[in-house]
Parts: structure tokens; sequence; C-alpha cells
């Protein structure tokens, strides 16, 4: 290499760590795709809608790329033999299960748990999958827990259980294929399980995550596969969880906020950060989705405005202020959206240093937030007619993975000079499912208020806690 050509590759380094933009070098290992594999969280095993079930699970991100790449997805009936992309098949509706959209001639519609839970159905398959993405996992989890924890008390301890099979970690599992390509995607369970309950308390701390991260890659780089890792996100007003409530009385009637004796909307009340203060919420505040079954019984409504709003008593709880768990405080956005800044520049540095490929995740949901075109369609992060985010405000939907899959394609064919072809959105946008449609044959529309009923609230607030895993007998009889 001339001097020239090693003062542009220095200068492209470090611009990368400066942008968070995906590193232009000589990458780790190849592009050789013989082997594919992925460890990750609940993005990678393409959780949506509050559940791990096969009707989206063949849409995660890493699927969408294996196929990309030219490589089939193993069915139940596959050996472990074929050559295929093997990852977890659990039935409908799901360990979760999968919240439902109801009829939405109801105003507001609400959205409630389908009936039952779905079982694991191919444990038995006879080699590790290649997508071992646990739901709930951290950076840590990748290579301290295994699928054979004693008595697991974690979400993701007892969904390894049937994820991993035996006593290895995730990073284990994957090595045991002998990979010659790894996708990584990790670290929004350092945040989220923190951000979802209004609180920093539970924030991993920036030095754990970076040597978390690095000997993550540490053990992935030297098993000479190539290895792509990507960012994470970092505005909170990108996800419906968090952008959809809002912090000012609404009228179901005009969807319009209500406006107080003094000429102004009516900001609703709440717990100020975990203190006996309560108080109005501050501009800049979030509500988060499980806070709207609160707000439809009148929590956070000020008590003063009973006579005015509710003479009739049809709202049980009027006046009782929005616990802390379902607010977000400008303080507690601001330590949040930096210690995510934080890791993200832990993750570019760790990625230089080991010559992977970084994919712009951020910049993702960034554009998210703004609203993207494609083709003819304008997909945003409003909740339920944006298209990009599944039911339950946090994961994505089949069309938001298979973007996200994008940006690992980019960051490969950048990283390792291949030229994967993009995933089409195309087959998502038509109704292949005329028994999803609503009886009353009503449209929905960008602004409409949504109830989550009290127990699609409570399985939000412990969709990375499942306590009890359903059973592992039933089997299908075909596929």
């Amino acid at each position: 290499m001339t001097r020239i050509g090693s003062f542009a590759r220095i200068t492209t380094l470090a611009l990368a760590i400066v942008v968070i933009a995906v590193p232009s070098f000589a990458a780790t290992g190849s592009a050789k795709f013989t082997t594919v594999v992925a460890i990750g969280d609940s993005y990678g095993a393409g959780f949506e809608s509050n559940s791990l079930n096969e009707h989206h699970s063949v849409f995660s991100w890493p699927s969408i790329v294996a196929h990309q790449l030219g490589i089939p997805l193993c069915t139940i009936g596959s050996s472990a033999t074929d050559n295929c992309f093997a990852q977890p098949i659990v039935s409908f509706p799901g360990i979760g299960p999968e919240l439902q959209l109801m009829d939405i001639s109801t105003f507001p519609p609400v959205i409630a748990p389908a009936a039952g839970q779905g079982v694991p159905l191919n444990t038995t398959f006879g080699r590790p999958f290649n997508n071992v993405s646990i739901p709930g996992a951290n950076v840590a989890d990748t290579f301290t827990v295994t699928g054979a924890v004693a008595k697991p008390t974690r979400g993701v301890e007892q969904l390894a259980q049937f994820i991993l099979r035996g006593p290895v970690t995730e990073i284990d599992s994957v090595l045991a294929l002998k990979p010659t390509f790894i996708l990584v995607w990790i670290g929004g369970n350092d945040f989220l399980g923190s951000a979802t309950n209004g609180t920093t308390a539970g924030l991993t701390p920036v030095t754990t995550f970076t040597a978390a991260y690095n000997t993550m890659l540490d053990k992935l780089v030297a098993s000479g596969a190539g290895v792509v890792v990507g960012t994470l996100p970092t505005n909170p007003g990108a996800v419906p969880f968090f952008n959809t409530v809002p912090t000012v009385l609404i009228s179901p009637a005009t969807r319009t906020p209500v406006i107080g004796p003094t000429g102004q909307p009516i900001t609703l009340v709440g717990q100020i950060d975990a203190s006996p203060f309560v108080g109005q919420l501050q501009a800049g505040s979030f509500i988060t989705l499980a806070g709207s079954s609160l707000v439809a019984q009148g929590f956070g409504i000020p008590p003063q405005l009973k006579p005015l709003i509710d003479p009739t008593n049809k709202l049980p709880l009027f006046g009782t202020p929005l616990p802390d768990a379902v607010i977000l405080t400008p303080a507690e956005t601001a330590t949040l959206t930096q210690r995510i800044a934080d890791f993200n520049t832990a993750i570019v540095a760790s990625a230089a240093a080991h010559n992977v490929p970084v994919a712009d995740i951020k910049g993702l949901f960034d554009r998210f937030a703004t609203g993207l075109n494609v083709g003819p369609f304008h997909l945003t992060s409003d909740f339920i007619t944006g298209g990009i985010f599944s039911l339950d405000g946090v994961h994505l939907s089949d069309i938001g993975y298979t973007l996200f899959a994008n940006e690992y394609i980019k960051a490969i064919n950048t990283g390792y000079g291949t030229h994967v072809p993009l995933a089409s959105v195309a087959q998502f946008m038509q109704n292949n499912d005329p028994a999803t449609k609503m009886a009353s044959g009503a449209a929905a529309f960008p602004g409409m208020m949504w109830v989550i009923s009290d127990e699609a609230s409570k399985s939000l607030m412990n969709m990375f806690s499942v306590v009890n895993p359903p059973p592992t007998t039933r089997r299908r009889s075909s596929h």
C-alpha cells in the first residue's frame, strides 16, 4: 500500500469513530457465505407485537440477510444436514402471546393479546441453530448465559433453554458450526428495560458495556469468519412506545387537546422521577405506550377538573397521578440518550480495532423519526399507521426488519466489496390475509387514538421477563 493509501485508510477510520458511520478498511475474515450465523436479542429473533412466533421469525433481519445471500430458511421438516438457515420455530400465537388489533369500528380501538400460548416446535433439530438471538439478551449475555441454567429466573435464561438447548452460550453455539460469516446486533437490552419502565436506574455502565463488547468481538473475530455489527438507536422519539401517548388531555370526540380554564391544553400530571413529588409533566416528557390504558381510566387528569370533565363518574380512577414507571422526564431522556451515544462510541471503536464493518442502525432510526419513502409509500414511526413498528411499539414490523436487514447488507457490501442485492418490501404492500381485515372495514389513520387493554399493558411491561415458558412437548405433524 502506498503512503497516500495508508493515510486515506487512517483518515477513514478516524471519521468513522467521529460520525458513527460504516468504516472502510480491510475487514476481518472474508465474504464467504457458506455458513452464516447470527447472535443478538429480540430484534435478531424477529420478535414482533410482544411475541416470538413462526409468523414473524421468518422475517427476522438475519433471516432476510440470509435469503439475500441465497441461503434458504430451514423448516420443520428440514434435516441437520440440509444447507439452510436454521432458527427456533414457535407456534402461533407465540411466546408472548402476540398482540392483536381488535375491530377498529370501536373508538378508541383496543389492542389485546391473542388467546393461548405458542410452543417451540423444532427443539430436536440435529445441530445448533444458525440464528441464536435470544429476546432479552444484553451484550454480556452472549458469552455468559447458557441454555442449561439450573434455575432460570431471567427471561433471557428461560428462553435460552430451547434456543441454545444445552450448556453453551450464544457465541459457543454459533462457533460450533464453524461459521464463515457472523451477523451481530446486540446492546439494546443494556438500556431498553430501563427506558420502557420510565427509569435510568438499570442502565449498563459504559465501562461494563465496553469491556463486554470487546470480549464478544475478541471471541468472534478469533474464528476467522467475516463479521458485521451495528449501532444502536438513540432517539426515544423515533419509537412508538414513547411517542404515541400525548402528555396533554385529548378529547375522544375531536381528537384534539382539551383546552382548560386558562385557555391552554390540559397537561397531565404524574409522579416525577420515583419521588413523592407529583406535578404536571414537563415539556419534553414522554408517556410510554403502557400508560395508554391508565389514561383511559382517568389517570393523569388534574383532579380539580372532575366536575367539568367527568361529572357522572365514568372514569373510576380520575385524578390519580400517572406512575413514574410510565413517564420519561426530560432529565431521564437526556441521561438515556447520552448513555446510548456512549455505547455507540464503544461499538464503533471496538469494531475499528477488530476491523469489523458497522451497519448504521442509529441513522436508520433517525430516518424512521422523520419518515422515509419506499417506492410510492411514505413510512413513518407512527403507531399502527406508520408501517415500520409492530403493535408493541418497540419491535419492528416485517417491513421494519427488512429495512433493518438492508442496512446490514449495505455494511457487508461496503466492508467486503460484495454486491449483495437489497431486500424488497414489495411483498408486504398488499393484504395477504383476508382474515386480518376489520369487520367494519374501517381504516386506521395517522394520529388515531388507541387503547392498550390492561392485559396487554401488563404484557408489554413484562416483555423482557418471560416467567413461564410453555412446554416443549407439542409437535406438528406437517409444515
